[in-house]
C-alpha cells in the first residue's frame, strides 16, 4: 500500500513539474500595455476560452504594437490581449 501512495505522489509530482514549465510568464513593456489601453479595437471572437498561452487563430488579424515589434493585439470581449508575433500566443490579458 505504501508503495502504491509513493508511486501515485512521485507521479503527481512529476506531472505537476511538467505543467509548470508550460507556464512561461512573458514581461510585456509597460508602455506597449499603455498603446493597447490607448488604442482600443473592435472586438474580436475567438473560438474557446482565451487565456495566457492559448494561441490566436490565423484568420484573427493583429494590430502591431508600433514601438514592441514583437508583440500585436486584439481586443476580446473589450478587453485587450497581447499576443506574441512569434508564435501567435497570448502573453498579456488585462484583468
Amino acid at each position: 500500500m505504501k508503495r502504491i501512495l509513493l508511486a501515485t505522489a512521485v507521479m503527481f509530482a512529476v506531472s505537476g513539474g511538467v505543467y509548470a514549465q508550460d507556464a512561461v510568464v512573458v514581461e510585456v513593456p509597460q508602455p506597449a500595455r499603455e498603446y493597447v489601453i490607448a488604442h482600443p479595437t473592435d472586438p474580436v471572437i475567438i473560438e474557446g476560452d482565451a487565456a495566457i498561452g492559448t494561441a490566436v487563430p490565423e484568420d484573427v488579424k493583429l494590430v502591431p504594437i508600433p514601438d514592441s515589434p514583437d508583440y500585436g493585439y486584439v481586443y476580446v470581449d473589450k478587453q485587450p490581449v497581447i499576443v506574441s508575433m512569434k508564435d501567435r500566443k497570448i502573453v498579456y490579458m488585462s484583468n
